[in-house]
């Protein structure tokens, strides 16, 4: 009977050590998952904090984008206006110069026909030499178409004078040359319109049309050519394939007259 009981008790034993090691290895097991998912865990939230991270940095660069576009947009509307005011004041000139030559054109019909009516005045003055009274009133009517026509005469040399000034003034705005070596700089740069702003106008003999060299130190960079000139600064396109590879052009370059168009085109 002992020996029965010690056998159970042994096998009881084993069974129990057993059990234990199953459920030992269970536990690490378990331990082991554990600890996976919380390494899984906090690589996710890494993953998180990084994509927030980045989120923010691409919302920056997409704020500063929009800032950028609209301070262009600004520019351009500025720019656009400056060059519609250049333009408003030539149509301007050529408006004045076209109601002076209708004015003289009209004087003119205006004196023929005075002359016309002096003749017809004159000729009843000849034919009423026995009529001294009508003739006398004939006379006074001569005398006062003489003054009128006088009166014409010095208005029509008026705006003769006049419209002589405005085509001068236009003759010499579009016959103005720029002198040889006038040098200034570029204060802004759009490179989605290619254009140019620069700190040269009209004061300083600046004219439509006309090429200038960019130069950054002693480097040639390209050129630029006026499309609309103010009193103090102007506007000018870059020369498409003027400037040199790898460069650009960029504000507080220096521009340089130097000569008709065909002479920058060979210097570069």
């Amino acid at each position: 009977m002992h020996r029965i009981l010690l056998i159970v008790a042994i096998v009881l034993s084993l069974a129990a050590a057993a059990l234990g090691y199953l459920n030992r290895n269970k536990l690490v097991t378990a331990q082991t998952s554990i600890a996976s998912i919380q390494g899984e865990r906090d690589a996710a939230k890494k993953a998180a904090s990084a994509s927030a991270t980045e989120l923010k940095a691409l919302k920056e660069k997409a704020a500063l984008a929009a800032s950028d576009t609209e301070k262009n947009a600004a520019e351009v509307a500025d720019l656009r206006a400056q060059v519609a005011k250049a333009t408003s004041g030539v149509a301007d000139i050529q408006k004045q110069v076209a109601d002076k030559d209708a004015t003289i054109a009209q004087q003119k019909t205006d004196m023929a026909a005075k002359d016309a009516r002096i003749s017809e005045l004159e000729s009843k003055a000849n034919s009423a030499v026995q009529a001294p009274k009508a003739s006398e009133d004939l006379k006074k009517q001569l005398e006062e178409k003489e003054i009128l026509a006088a009166s014409l005469e010095t208005k029509l040399k008026d705006q003769d004078a006049q419209l002589a000034s405005l085509k001068e003034r236009e003759a010499q705005r579009r016959n103005k040359s720029m002198r040889n070596g006038l040098e200034g700089r570029i204060l802004a740069v759009n490179p989605s319109w290619n254009f140019v702003v620069l700190n040269l106008g009209d004061r300083n003999g600046v004219v439509n049309n006309a090429e200038m060299l960019i130069k950054r130190g002693s480097q040639l960079i390209g050129k630029v050519r006026i499309t609309s000139v103010e009193p103090s600064t102007s506007v000018a396109d870059i020369v498409v394939n003027s400037v040199r590879s790898g460069l650009s052009v960029q504000p507080g370059d220096t521009v340089i007259y130097s000569g008709p168009n065909e002479e920058s085109e060979n210097k570069l």
